[in-house]
């Protein structure tokens, strides 16, 4: 019997045997810290995640300074202050995406985020301590500055533009428990102009993260800013929650900063005076329906299995393609990751381990 037991437990739990680091070139990086924080990029799932412990200064407080207010302004930005050199090229920007947050049966609140978009791409989970914020981890898509699947470890292609990462991801939290994602809307895109300095929807997650512990505070950092969207074509609303349990979509209507008391979202706005506009009510209804049924009280297993259920398969439509899963844990600090719908390998992170031991699971389902 203990050697079934131990055949199982060898089964369910994989740990990589090993994980490559990557031996690109960085033409343009000439600063140490830069060139260390680069060196830690690992791929831990031939070439569709990779890891990056971010010890370097990306100029956060800078870059707020300086009214950026685009994806173009940003990329400008990081060329100029990061890398003295060429501005990366951007790539498509696009996402559907959905987003939950709940409990465990124990109490603590958990966070869990689909990042849907066909695009090519590869994904990075990036830790970052920077020294007068708080420490976090969040996924980023490093394809909004064109690496693909393996280019970060294929032995040729330029690591330079990796120096943008903090400002590329798409969800993260804290080390104070606060989690943060960004969701796509339909319709007019948010430019507000009351006077204040400007800042992008991709730079307003780095802000949070690094500067905010809780929900009230996140919100009360976005009002001293004029929010713009970093789309021309569409809009963007947020999903916070924080270690207390506090919960709401935020969202930009008609340029106006509106927080709504929820806890679930997809892409349509929440916010009455915008009357439903956006798509994605098939996979909101499965979450509204899962969610109240549940009363918002999920194991982590049924959470990742939530996921599953609103995931979608790659289609003809840009905001098709899950190519990622994640749930926070917000109490525990701990990040669990599904790569392109593969739900039988979890990447599980902590704050303190970036090794992303993977454990083989059984499919799932949702009880």
């Amino acid at each position: 019997m203990k050697t079934i037991t131990a055949l199982l437990m060898a089964t369910l739990i994989m740990c990589p045997c090993s994980s490559i680091m990557a031996k690109n070139p960085a033409a343009s990086v000439t600063d140490k810290a830069q060139k260390a924080s680069i060196s830690t990029i690992k791929d831990l799932d031939n070439g569709r995640l990779y890891v990056m412990d971010y010890t370097a200064d990306y100029k956060l407080d800078k870059m707020l300074q300086q009214n950026v207010n685009s994806v173009d302004t940003m990329l400008a930005f990081v060329g100029r202050e990061l890398l003295g050199a060429a501005t990366p090229a951007p790539g498509a920007i696009d996402a559907g995406c959905s987003a939950f947050a709940g409990r465990t049966e124990e109490g603590k609140p958990i966070y869990g985020r689909n990042f849907d978009y066909k695009m090519k791409m590869t994904a990075v989970m990036v830790r970052t301590a920077p020294k007068d914020g708080y420490r976090s981890i969040g996924m980023a898509d490093a394809g909004w500055v064109g690496y693909d699947i393996g280019s970060l470890s294929d032995g040729k292609s330029d690591l330079s533009a990796a120096v943008a990462m903090p400002y590329l991801i798409m969800d993260g939290m804290n080390e104070k428990g606060l989690a943060v994602s960004v969701l796509k809307l339909d319709g007019k895109p948010t430019h507000q102009r009351t006077g204040k300095p400007q800042i992008t929807t991709t730079a307003a997650l780095r802000l949070m993260l690094d500067k905010a512990a809780n929900v009230d505070e996140a919100l009360a950092l976005l009002e001293k800013y004029d929010m713009n969207s970093s789309m021309e074509t569409a809009n963007f609303h947020f999903l916070l929650s924080d270690a207390d349990g506090k919960n709401v979509v935020l969202e930009y209507t008609i340029d106006d900063m509106t927080v709504i008391d929820t806890n679930y979202v997809a892409n349509h706005y929440l916010a009455p005076k915008m009357h439903g506009l956006g798509h994605a009510y098939d996979r909101f209804a499965v979450l509204d329906s899962a969610v109240k049924f549940k009363k918002s009280i999920f194991t982590p297993f049924e959470a990742m299995s939530l996921l599953s259920l609103v995931s979608q398969p790659e289609t003809e439509e840009a905001t098709s393609m899950t190519q990622w899963s994640v749930v926070y844990n917000l109490h525990d600090l701990t990040a669990q990751v599904a790569i392109r719908r593969n739900y039988d390998k979890l990447f599980n992170f902590t704050l303190a381990d970036l090794s992303g031991k993977a454990k083989m699971c059984r499919s799932f389902f949702f009880v």
